[in-house]
């Protein structure tokens, strides 16, 4: 008898999927709309040997973080032990330059004839951008996961262990260090130094936003982005893994399982901050900050008081890629290969095309030409209509 009523079950199980009765994995991709316009077009192709993305690093427990760099017309980006230069309109390589080691973790920071990367090691290298040089080399404590921020006379740089870094362009001697108090938890990644009107921001993954002088390192300030949610170490986890944007007299940065807050720059009072969790930058576009939260939502905020204006759910768990801003639109790519292209005011899908790339990892904008790299390394450019 229990055999016929299991039988029955499966029936029934199967007549409703059969009938159109089954339910979409509310985990799985959003499936998406294709009845927009086309925004750009495919102007060249570059393709990678090996994969950006290897979980099996060096044979460690490392996974790397590549990126590239866009500096003026030039497209900079590190294929094994080589970084690689190509003209953005043409997608002409026009150089290629030897690194010091293939244990490379990060991807290329480039600015002032200089170009920088770091290894699985912890060991940061400094080239001539024109020749490939090598300038010099400087050993930190811990390994180097964020974008390098280059200015006319210094590096910054901060460390997976909380750590900020000030060093002499020219030869890599340290000028200052700052370390903030590290959480017993946190998630892997940090967030990229910015420089505004004499001051270095950056954020912490104890979630907090200092600003320090760029001159000798002394901190004006230090402020919680977001107050405590918990009392277990998995429930205060709050990583501030994203840039700070700085406008005038403020600075927006935002947090994990914390806060999307606004701060006086000159010092530290918050003037507001609002519920958010997000691990990616943060846009600011006139009246309006952009942002895509863990739940891989992107939600408008009014930048003047907090309040939500939009939030667009039609890209859950599509793995995008971080927000780029460029003439009053929205780029961002996804893991099947589209780039979309929305409108920040409202959140309203403006255009989307279907690549032949992989999984997009990263994507860039100068001068209406679209630079996109994929998770295998492939770099492709194209031309906004």
């Amino acid at each position: 008898m229990k055999q016929i009523l299991k039988i029955i079950s499966i029936f029934i199980l199967a007549s409703c999927q059969t009938l159109g009765f089954n339910q979409e994995d509310p985990n799985g991709p959003v499936k998406l709309d294709l009845n927009y316009e086309s925004f750009m077009s495919e102007s060249w192709t570059n393709k990678a040997e090996i994969p950006l993305i290897n979980f099996n690093f060096f044979d460690e427990n490392i996974e790397s973080e590549m990126f590239f760099d866009l500096n003026g017309t030039t497209v900079f980006a590190v294929n094994k032990n080589q970084l690689v230069l190509t003209n953005y309109d043409s997608g002409q390589i026009l150089k290629s330059f030897e690194l010091e080691t293939s244990r490379i973790i990060s991807g290329v920071s480039v600015g002032y004839n200089t170009f920088l990367y770091a290894d699985a090691d912890g060991i940061i290298y400094a080239h001539d951008s024109n020749s490939g040089e090598l300038k010099w080399t400087k050993a930190l404590e811990d390994v180097v996961l964020s974008e390098i921020l280059i200015t006319s006379t210094a590096v910054y740089v901060q460390t997976s262990s909380d750590v900020l870094y000030g060093l002499d362009l020219q030869n890599g001697e340290t000028q200052w260090s700052k370390k903030a108090q590290a959480p017993l938890l946190s998630i892997r990644g940090t967030a990229s130094p910015i420089t505004f009107e004499g001051l270095i921001f950056t954020s912490f993954s104890n979630g907090r936003l200092a600003a320090v002088r760029e001159v000798d390192g002394i901190q004006l300030w230090e402020k919680p982005i977001s107050r405590l949610k918990g009392s277990t170490e998995l429930e205060k986890l709050m990583d501030a893994d994203s840039k700070a944007v700085p406008i005038n007299e403020d600075i927006f940065v935002a947090n994990y399982n914390g806060s999307l807050t606004r701060f006086n720059i000159r010092n530290g009072e918050k003037v507001f901050s609002v519920d958010h969790s997000t691990l990616k930058p943060i846009i600011l576009y006139k009246s309006t900050i952009a942002s895509i939260n863990t739940d891989q939502e992107i939600i408008g905020f009014n930048a003047i008081n907090g309040t939500e204006i939009w939030r667009s759910q039609k890209f859950k768990n599509r793995h995008i890629t971080d927000l780029i801003l460029y003439d009053d639109k929205l780029y961002f790519g996804d893991f099947e290969g589209f780039i979309h292209e929305i409108n920040p005011e409202n959140g309203l899908i403006t255009g989307l095309v279907k690549t032949e790339l992989k999984s997009i990892k990263q994507i860039a904008i100068y001068s209406d030409k679209l630079i996109v790299q994929d998770t295998d390394g492939s770099i492709s450019g194209f031309d906004l209509n």
